[in-house]
């Protein structure tokens, strides 16, 4: 979340410390709502789980991150990206593939661990024994969807309002009497780039001395005038001009 809002003018405003639990409420109700409208979970289950002493979530905004700390975005990251698995508590990989991964803590406890106090749990051991196809599961957890988008922007930050941010700094006057430049859609669809991405070659490069090669002009089919000029220079005007190939007659066909 934002540390603070932005005022019309660009200035920016901190905010005091907040509490969490709005927050955790907030993200509570949300969770709730979509288990509730994709059928995962019914009312009952929502009222129950209302009523717990701890609710099962949790907010911490204890970290805080400057304007120009590029380095703690960096640790946030990683933070947030990290494998839940280290290669220092791997055991061993046996030849059938069974990994042995050693728990986080040393000291042995029942595993798993007893769901009520009536229930009995697992035998005390500090190590987890995997199949292969589990293991790979558990490692990988982390790793999200093909095109997942993990940040979302929101207000200020969001892409609807940078884009009328751009938008209006591009209608500015300042911005009227400059040449400007081809919008990022209109520069992907130059013909120099399809051409040498459609047939390896690139059109702006000079044939003899490989150089890149600036474009002077664009000819236009209605000056017929300087397309004549520039044939008599290159010594062309004279060839005639090639006739339309023949055409053939068809030869009917009977069924």
């Amino acid at each position: 979340m934002t540390d603070g809002v932005f005022t019309p003018d660009g200035t920016f405003i901190a905010l005091p410390a907040l509490d969490d639990e709005p927050f955790e409420k907030l993200w509570q109700k949300k969770v709730f709502d979509l288990l509730l409208k994709h059928g995962k979970i019914d009312q009952s289950l929502v009222t129950q789980m209302l009523g717990w002493n701890h609710s099962g979530f949790g907010v911490h905004h204890a970290v805080r991150l400057d304007a120009d700390d590029g380095a703690g975005r960096e640790r946030l990251a990683h933070y947030m990206l990290r494998c839940p698995f280290s290669l220092d508590r791997l055991v061993r990989v046996t030849e059938h593939g069974t990994v042995i991964y050693l728990a986080e803590k040393k000291a042995c406890r029942r595993f798993p661990r007893p769901a009520s106090p009536d229930l009995f749990g697992g035998v005390s051991r500090n190590f987890q024994v995997f199949d292969a196809l589990d293991f790979i599961a558990e490692i990988t957890q982390h790793i999200p969807d093909a095109r997942t988008h993990l940040v979302r922007y929101f207000g200020f930050y969001s892409n609807k309002s940078r884009g009328m941010r751009a938008k209006a700094d591009a209608d500015g006057p300042h911005q009227q009497q400059a040449t400007g430049s081809p919008s990022a859609s209109a520069a992907r669809r130059r013909w120099a780039a399809l051409i040498k991405r459609v047939w390896q070659v690139d059109p702006l490069q000079c044939p003899r001395c490989g150089s890149p090669m600036k474009i002077i002009s664009f000819i236009e089919p209605t000056q017929p005038d300087v397309i004549q000029k520039i044939l008599a220079h290159c010594g062309l005007a004279d060839e005639p001009a090639r006739a339309p190939p023949p055409t053939v007659p068809r030869t009917p066909v009977r069924q």
